[in-house]
């Protein structure tokens, strides 16, 4: 087959290309072909124009030429309604566009606007309505807390008729808690304290529900504990002040499938006396440093007071002493035992409480207190008795708070007792 020379081919054209000019031509067009692309992905600082490093909404390139920093989610300032960013980016998640100590994740998250400081503090007042302290955000019987109020747990909890807790601390506004041993913190004037008392339908199942009975509420004010209590109305979209005690009764299933009912007795103001008074002065009961030290909620309780600002003057976590849990097996019964009387006994059994009296010798249940020093040992046979007698027929231990006795705990304080003969 004869050979054609591109001289040949070309000369019926009116034009010589030689094989070494194709060959430049190609790699000519190959340079400009990469140029091409390398200028449309790059400026001259080499930056990539189709990344938004910070998650904004606005392209590295339009940050770099309008001298915003690429690298901050919240330059340039946006308005309230913004929604041109990326909830997904890290950098713009994990940032505080409105200031209001929530970041932009979490605020997402809680169905709020990021940039828009919408802050909201509760009110330390005894209003008509427990709406109207703005404990709470959106339908009331969600429980959810609003963004300045923080729920928090105990590690062994007030035992109350099998009733589940809701528990809240809200400080005002630029003010802290300070750490005043592993007890009771010290509070700031109208912090409130919120327990809100509940039952689900079905324990196996809480999707399918709950009845909330009441929210008790401690607020300080002028250097003093003030109390009220709330009862949830049958609708569950409010709470209303409520001092006449009533009786309400309660159907639920429990965890194992058993058909349960409580006549739930509301505490009047004397019966919240009876209880938080110490040597003529109301005070919290539950928030001690020990019985917060644990993690709920997948953070340490005492930590996460500490890193939002919430207390000073905590040491680190691992100097403090942790209440047991009562019914952890892997401490011992002694401990278990007296943890659960520290939570349940105690703000009657010590000094300046209920019980106290400077005429006799009483004991003293705080989980603190030394064995010796508790007294346990001379009441042991009366602590055994007490704690079995069912409210229904006498004076029981808790005097007041339960209608029906707390099988579980009777049991451990029977086997603590036993174990000291």
């Amino acid at each position: 087959m004869p050979h054609t020379s591109y001289k040949k081919y070309s000369a019926s054209f009116g034009f010589r290309i030689s094989l070494k000019s194709v060959r430049s031509f190609s790699f000519l067009s190959l340079l400009l072909i990469i140029g091409f692309f390398s200028c449309k992905s790059d400026d001259s600082g080499g930056v990539v124009t189709d990344v938004d490093t910070d998650g904004d909404g606005i392209l590295d390139k339009q940050e770099i030429a309008d001298g915003t920093n690429k690298n901050n989610a919240c330059d340039p300032a946006q308005n309230s309604g913004y929604t041109g960013f990326d909830s997904t980016n890290a950098v713009w998640s994990a940032s505080d566009c409105d200031g209001d100590g929530v970041t932009n994740g979490d605020e997402i998250s809680n169905s709020t606007d990021p940039y828009l400081d919408d802050t909201v503090f509760a009110i330390p007042e005894f209003l008509p309505k427990l709406s109207e302290l703005l404990l709470f955000q959106g339908d009331m019987s969600d429980l959810k807390l609003n963004n300045t109020v923080h729920e928090y747990s105990l590690t062994t909890k007030l035992y109350t008729d099998y009733a589940y807790k809701l528990r809240s601390i809200s400080i005002p506004d630029g003010a802290q808690m300070v750490y005043n041993g592993e007890g009771l913190l010290s509070f700031p004037d109208n912090t409130i304290l919120a327990k809100t008392f509940y039952y689900f339908i079905d324990e196996r199942n809480p999707s399918l529900g709950r009845k909330i009975i009441e929210t008790r509420v401690l607020i300080k004010q002028n250097g003093s504990w003030e109390m009220g209590n709330y009862l949830w109305n049958d609708e569950q979209t409010d709470a209303l002040l409520d001092l006449a005690g009533p009786i309400v009764t309660v159907n639920w299933i429990d965890n194992t499938g058993a058909n349960r009912s409580v006549d739930y007795q509301v505490p009047i103001m004397l019966n919240c006396i009876q209880c938080h008074d110490n040597s003529g002065a109301n005070i919290p009961i539950g928030p001690k440093v020990r019985a917060m030290n644990f993690v709920h909620n997948g953070t340490n309780l005492i930590q996460n007071f500490k890193d939002i600002g919430l207390l000073s003057g905590a040491p680190d976590i691992a100097q403090i002493e942790t209440l047991p849990t009562w019914s952890d097996d892997s401490f011992t019964l002694e401990e278990r035992a007296r943890a659960y009387m520290d939570v349940n006994c105690a703000h009657c059994h010590q000094p300046g409480g209920l019980h106290d009296s400077n005429m006799m010798i009483r004991p003293d249940f705080r989980y603190e207190t030394t064995y010796n020093d508790s007294n346990i040992d001379s009441f042991k046979v009366d602590i055994k008795n007490r704690v079995n007698i069912s409210p229904a027929f006498g004076p029981s231990m808790p005097l007041v708070g339960i209608t029906e006795l707390h099988v579980e705990g009777v049991q451990l304080i029977q086997d603590y007792i036993d174990s000291l003969n």
